[in-house]
């Protein structure tokens, strides 16, 4: 069912992958990873798979009912069969990919993973909710054309997580490789913002699809990575919704029914006469050099949030093991159970909290005090029933008390008047704080 019940243990090895990456690229001198990138990706990349847990088992049933109800034909399951499957399926994955970058309602979603002005395997993990039910609508196919939902499925997962072969920095190109599979090297120019590299290389598996669609472009030299406009917040809710935001808001401005239409269908580059474009985000250096965005963040504020986002990743994975353990579930089955509904919950407040910690925001503070309050009153109601549950309890609520002393100690982080008006001891103590936030929330 989408994979997602093998995610317990994929996402530790691919985890473990991330690191081992972020060690050879430091040791390369490539600097790869930046702190508040990373947990971005990793946010949305959960909140994208919680949305998952509960599409997933709703379009399982879907392409059940097609394959045995509708389907003319039923491929027998075979190993050609996958090998089949795997070929159709990518290019699906091709085409839906290719009109999420021509369409705008579908770069809309697909934008979220473009966002990142670095790229590493975390990378893979910024995919917008959106996007699954896009691409969902393209893999319906495969059922009605006769492939077993197994099989499907399988292959499905199978592109997925190539995904996490061709989105590093690392890896040069790979010789008579490039001919047929898409690389390392021809994923980056995907993900360039270089004028030259725009809107190329689409395949996830097989570069064959580019080559036959006039869509392939080889890497010259590394590209530039992000959106043309730029992208500057941290919080994973921002990043799922402010493109959609700016279509409406251009769609208000739109003076014909015509137009205001049209703007959910054209390409991004696209704009009525009279519509403001999408505004540019990012800052530029005194020679007016684009600026990579980076959050200034005290030593310890990373180390806190870096350890409650491993909590909450802990957290994921629990509500994946117990999803597994059900019997046939149904959407409205989870959305009854008490304890799907908690660790949901918990997971949707702590994406939002520590996007505005990060962006080390008043309200951030409020939030994750919020998150913390909200643990304490869950967790025993989560761990009443296991073994030792009297022990784990009181360990649980004293390393929760430990987090919010922790984060109490570090409130001086969250200024709540301007800069001139903190006192400079608390400056000193707190870092410089972000000159240019990003919207508001």
């Amino acid at each position: 069912m989408g994979g997602l019940q093998y995610a317990i243990f994929i996402v530790p090895i691919l985890l473990f992958l991330a690191f081992l990456e972020y060690l050879v690229s430091r040791k390369r001198g490539v600097e790869a990873y930046r702190f508040s990138d990373t947990i971005v990706n990793m946010m949305c990349g959960m909140l994208e798979r919680l949305f998952d847990f509960f599409w997933v088992v709703m379009m399982y049933f879907v392409f059940v009912f097609l394959y045995e109800e509708v389907a003319l034909w039923q491929f027998a399951r075979h190993p050609l069969t996958w090998v089949g499957a795997l070929f159709v399926a990518d290019l699906l994955a091709y085409w839906h990919h290719r009109l999420s970058h021509e369409i705008n309602f579908l770069w809309a979603s697909h934008i979220v993973h473009h966002q990142s002005e670095e790229l590493n395997i975390t990378t893979v993990f910024r995919v917008s909710a959106f996007a699954v039910i896009n691409r969902s609508f393209f893999f319906i196919w495969m059922p009605l054309m006769g492939f077993d939902p197994v099989i499907t499925t399988s292959a499905i997962v199978f592109i997925g997580l190539f995904q996490f072969v061709t989105h590093t920095r690392l890896v040069g190109k790979l010789g008579w490789l490039e001919y047929f599979f898409v690389t390392p090297s021809h994923h980056r120019v995907h993900h360039a913002r270089n004028e030259k590299y725009l809107d190329k290389n689409y395949g996830h598996v097989f570069i064959i699809w580019d080559r036959m669609f006039g869509t392939f472009v080889e890497e010259e030299e590394e590209p530039d990575y992000g959106i043309t406009t730029g992208f500057e917040s941290s919080n994973p809710y921002r990043a799922y919704f402010f493109y959609w935001v700016d279509l409406f808001r251009r769609a208000r401005e739109a003076k014909s029914w015509g137009d205001k239409v049209r703007i959910f269908l054209k390409p991004p580059s696209w704009n009525p006469e009279g519509v403001t474009v999408t505004p540019i985000e990012y800052k530029v250096d005194a020679e007016g050099k684009r600026q990579h965005y980076i959050l200034d963040m005290p030593a310890r504020l990373q180390i806190y949030i870096l350890v409650n986002v491993l909590l909450t990743l802990g957290v994921f994975l629990a509500l994946v093991a117990y999803k597994n353990q059900m019997v046939d579930p149904t959407v409205m089955r989870l959305l009854a159970d008490p304890k799907v509904l908690i660790l949901g919950t918990y997971l949707g407040l702590a994406a939002f909290a520590f996007g505005l910690l990060m962006e080390r925001r008043p309200r951030g503070l409020v939030f994750e005090y919020i998150r913390l309050a909200f643990t304490a009153v869950v967790l025993p109601v989560l761990l009443w029933n296991l073994p030792w549950s009297g022990l784990l309890i009181t360990a649980a609520l004293l390393f929760n008390g430990f987090m919010a002393f922790w984060m109490i100690r570090m409130r001086n982080y969250f200024p709540s008047r301007s800069r001139s008006q903190v006192p400079a001891e608390v400056q000193k103590d707190a870092g410089p704080v972000n000159k240019k936030p990003a919207v508001p929330v």
